[in-house]
């Protein structure tokens, strides 16, 4: 066994994250960077969450046929029902029904090669109205492409879970291109997480950036958000075996 350490901290738990917005030239030079916190998460997310803890698809076969989706109940009695991204299509029934979401997207140009949609993952739009619990797209969303009004999408990465001693984070990471000859402006970024071969999607958390960045001609912006969770009540040791290279917590008894 490598090390026992023991967390000190007040025993609460907590989810929080920030985003970084970097701004760079043709060559990789920084014009601009900013980071705020991002705890922009919309009633999707919950929805979504309260599926996944049930060990249901969000959609069953049979409604899914209908282009429906299972109302969840919320706490003050009401049914929710989930709103799809604008442009989901209906799943490739011949992959079979999957749990599981993702947001790890491939670059924009492979996707259209594959002739599958591009609008998930990070996506950024133009308008920087605050966000609401009750939006499910944004609101002036930049398409795939290289022209006026487009956003050349890179891939969408997703890291291994990491562990400070306090925290576990992980970190959602996108380049985006403005490949147009005019200035572009990014006023909002939204998080979008597609069901595995439904193709279904949900926008789960939008950031509004204001004031928002302007995108001269040729440059990239690179958006890196993090996600961590609390794991330090006073009572958790922290457990790591160098040799199999296993971490885990475990809650002390003494």
């Amino acid at each position: 066994m490598g090390r026992v350490a023991k967390v000190s901290g007040t025993n609460r738990s907590l989810i929080t994250g920030y985003i970084v917005l970097t701004l760079m030239d043709r060559d990789g030079r920084v014009l601009l960077k900013r980071a705020k916190e991002f705890n922009s998460f919309v009633k999707n997310f919950l929805a979504m969450l309260e599926r996944m803890l049930k060990g249901y698809d969000t959609v069953y076969a049979d409604l899914y046929k209908l282009n429906d989706v299972t109302p969840v109940q919320l706490l003050d009695g009401t049914e929710y029902v989930p709103q799809l991204y604008p442009g989901s299509v209906q799943g490739q029934e011949a992959y079979g029904w999957a749990h599981g979401y993702r947001v790890d997207a491939d670059a924009g140009d492979k996707l259209l090669e594959r002739n599958e949609p591009t609008d998930w993952g990070i996506i950024v739009g133009s308008d920087y109205s605050p966000t609401t619990i009750n939006m499910y797209s944004l609101i002036s969303p930049y398409p795939h492409g290289r022209g006026a009004g487009y956003m050349n999408y890179m891939s969408t990465e997703v890291s291994e879970p990491e562990f400070d001693g306090s925290y576990v984070k992980i970190v959602i990471r996108r380049l985006i291109a403005n490949e147009s000859d005019t200035t572009q402006q990014v006023g909002e970024v939204g998080l979008i997480v597609r069901e595995l071969y439904t193709w279904k999607k949900w926008l789960i958390a939008r950031e509004a950036i204001d004031p928002p960045i302007q995108m001269p001609p040729r440059s990239i912006l690179d958006v890196t958000i993090v996600i961590a969770g609390l794991l330090a009540p006073y009572n958790i040791y922290y457990v790591s075996d160098y040799s199999t290279g296993f971490e885990s917590s475990s809650r002390a008894t003494v």
